[in-house]
Parts: structure tokens; sequence; C-alpha cells
């Protein structure tokens, strides 16, 4: 058994150190680089590098004129004039645009003004703006044509769905985000958050996306409370007054008002702890006391839970021309797109795989039409040694060795140990 581990571990280690070359003109990294868990061998590809397809035409060309050569400086210039020509055509022909954002979640905020300032460089007129995106909230500025992009909870839409069906349909998926953090802060008296059974916390408001994720949250955890709906500083202050037990906090991460809360140690973040009744739709997640010193112990974290995120278009189905409009306003983010994945943007963006998709219930959610096809322009191409490390494992699965499902778990064990042996 040792032997044909050991043989095992020889071809891996073989596998992981040779790769063919991509087509697209993508480059090798000449170090280990890991993006959401992945191993990453090339770029150049994915995010706007070489070998990237320009969302520009190509200008077309002319036949040459009977003169004198012209100096290599002097005739680039043209090129270079009808290329910068052409760039502007596409910049202007992007719709202007409005992308939507709850005010109660500072994250979304910040990445609806960060989402406008990406394609604002690229000459496109867009602008962000504030209002509910709770289903009501969507639905009305649908209606008044007030916006073309959202970015909302999964849970709102999962609500949108049970009332209207064709909702997906309606408002396609652009972009699945980063998840953002559920904090329920309460006294110290609650222990638990059984403990608020029967008792007073504030929602927010009373039509915004953390008062629809705060009540579906406390469905699953099968705790029913008595819910109440006020922005978050009234329910901050009621809170710190004995009239509310708890209060939700819904992508806080930027919330300042949170910072003055816990003097005295009163008061503190409830955990919320894993469980089946939580997994088909959060992810996990962790408050530590770097985030919220005022509210979790030194050296100590608090368990709870994310609400999944999307950028999602309004009011474009598939083939109308609105979503064609839309479509190439995405394209040209997707396109910008390594330009927000620095410290100067919201940490979120960096956490965000543009591939991933979504699903609402049983349901995926269907994504617009031009950003699957960029998406699918832009996928690396498959690294030969992990195709021929599953290759042997399935191989050696028959005879005790691992198995073809853990192909991909192994190999970035062994990519990982490699990079620190270097």
């Amino acid at each position: 058994m040792l032997a044909r581990a050991s043989a095992f571990l020889a071809v891996l280690t073989a596998a992981a150190s040779t790769a063919a070359a991509p087509t697209g003109g993508m480059v090798r990294y000449d170090h280990p680089v890991y993006h959401n868990g992945k191993l990453v061998l090339w770029h150049g590809g994915w995010r706007g590098g070489a070998g990237r397809r320009s969302f520009a035409r190509a200008a077309p060309a002319t036949a040459p004129e009977a003169a004198a050569p012209k100096p290599a400086a002097a005739a680039a210039a043209p090129a270079a004039e009808a290329a910068l020509s052409e760039g502007a055509a596409s910049a202007a022909a992007l719709k202007p645009f409005a992308i939507l954002a709850d005010p109660g979640d500072q994250v979304a905020s910040r990445m609806a003004r960060e989402f406008v300032e990406v394609l604002d460089q690229q000459g496109a007129q867009g602008r962000a703006i504030v209002g509910s995106t709770a289903p009501t909230g969507v639905a009305k500025v649908m209606h008044g044509d007030m916006a073309d992009f959202a970015i909302v909870t999964l849970d709102s839409l999962a609500v949108s769905v049970k009332y209207q069906p064709d909702w997906p349909k309606r408002t396609p998926l652009v972009a699945t985000l980063s998840p953002e953090i559920i904090e329920v802060v309460a006294s110290k008296d609650v222990k638990s958050v059984n403990d608020l059974a029967g008792k007073s916390v504030s929602f927010g408001d009373p039509d915004g996306t953390t008062g629809i994720s705060a009540k579906l949250l406390f469905t699953r955890l099968g705790v029913n409370v008595n819910p109440t709906y006020e922005p978050l500083t009234d329910g901050l202050t009621a809170l710190a007054d004995g009239k509310r037990d708890a209060v939700v906090v819904l992508g806080g991460k930027e919330a300042h008002a949170l910072d003055e809360v816990g003097d005295g140690r009163r008061f503190h973040i409830v955990a919320l702890p894993w469980s089946a009744a939580l997994e088909q739709v959060y992810a996990p997640a962790r408050v530590s006391a770097s985030d919220r010193p005022n509210l979790v112990s030194a050296n100590d974290s608090v368990e709870t839970v994310a609400e999944p995120m999307a950028l999602i278009a309004l009011d474009a189905p598939a083939g109308s021309p609105r979503a064609d409009a839309l479509g190439q306003v995405a394209r040209a983010f997707f396109d910008k797109y390594e330009s927000i994945l620095t410290a100067a943007h919201d940490e979120h963006w960096r956490d965000v795989n543009l591939a991933a998709g979504a699903a609402v219930g049983n349901a995926d959610w269907p994504r617009l039409a031009a950003a699957q096809g960029w998406i699918d322009e832009h996928k690396p191409s498959a690294s030969a040694s992990l195709e021929a490390f599953r290759a042997t494992a399935k191989a050696t699965e028959a005879s005790g060795g691992p198995k073809a499902e853990d192909s991909d778990r192994l190999y970035d064990s062994l990519t990982r140990w490699r990079s620190l042996m270097q």
C-alpha cells in the first residue's frame, strides 16, 4: 500500500509541475496563485490581460494610397487615432444607467458607487441611487424605470419568485457577489438566539433589505420574535434604552453606528450556530474581536451567518432591446473588473467569482446573456496537470487509491505544499 501511495504521489508531483500552454495568449504564473480557494495557473484571459478579446470592434481596413513612404511614427498615428475613436464610440454607445442599493446596507451602497466609478472611467454615464431593494421596492423602481441594475439579497429574489414566478426572467443575474455578514446585537442577558423568543427585535426599515432577511432568518431558525421596523440608529438607541432586546444588522461592516455600541460591555453579538436549516441559503461566518472590539471579547470570535448577494439587471428579459443595452454595460464592467480589485475599493469585490451562478429555491437564476457570453469567452484553459491528476485518481480508485471526486482537493493541497517548500 505504501509503495502504491508513493507511486501515486510521484505521478501527482509530475502532473503538478507540467501544464499544456493554453490558447488565447494566456501566460502562466511563475508562482502559486490562489483565488477563492482555487489554484490559478494562467492569467491574461480571465480578467482582461493578454489574450482578452477587445470590447471595441476593430476599425475596417482601407486600401493604401499611392504616396511616398512615411516615417514609422507618422504612419502609426492614424491607426492610433482610429483605435481611440473606436474606443470613444464604444463608450458613447453604452446606455446611461443607474444602479440601486439599499440605504441600510452600507456595503452594497459602497459597491454600487464603485460600480459607477469603474464605468465612468470608460466614459459611461452612470449614477448610484439608494432605495428599497426588497421585492416591493424593486418592483416600484422597475415600474418607474428609475434604475437599470440593483444589488440585492438572494432572499429577496426568493420572496419575489414566490409571488411573481416570472421574476427571474425579468431580473437576470449579472454576477453573484460576496455574502454579507448578519449580526444580531443584544444585551449580555441574551445567551443564545433562542432566548429572543417572544422578545422585541429591531429588523431595520419597514421596507428595507434587512427586514426581509431578518424575518426569513428567524423563521428558518424557528424562533418567533416580536419584530419592530425602524432605521438602524433608532433601533440601537432603543436597545441602549432597554426598549429593544436585540437589533439585526446586515452589511454593517461600514456601519459606524455600531462602533458606539457596547460601552461597559453591556452588549454582545449573539452566536448563530450553523445548522441544516441554514446551509441551503446562507454561508457560515465569524465576527472576531478585531472586527467588533466593543462587542466581542478579546481574542475571541462569534459564529454567525452571511447572506448571499447578487448584482442583477432590472426589467431585462432575454432577447429584449433593454437586455442588449444593459448587457453592453455589464460587459464593459467585466472588461475593467481587474481595476476594482485594489485596497482602495470594497474588499468584497476580491471575493467575487464572476463565473459563479446563483440558485433560488431549486432553480438556477438565469444570467444576462451578454454577461454569460463574456464569461464563456474568458474561461481559462483547463490545466493539463490537473486533468492528468484526475485521470490518475480515477484509474487508481479501483486499487485503493484516492477517489476521483477527491482529486481537486488533493491537487490543491499538493500545490500549496510545494509552494511552501520552494
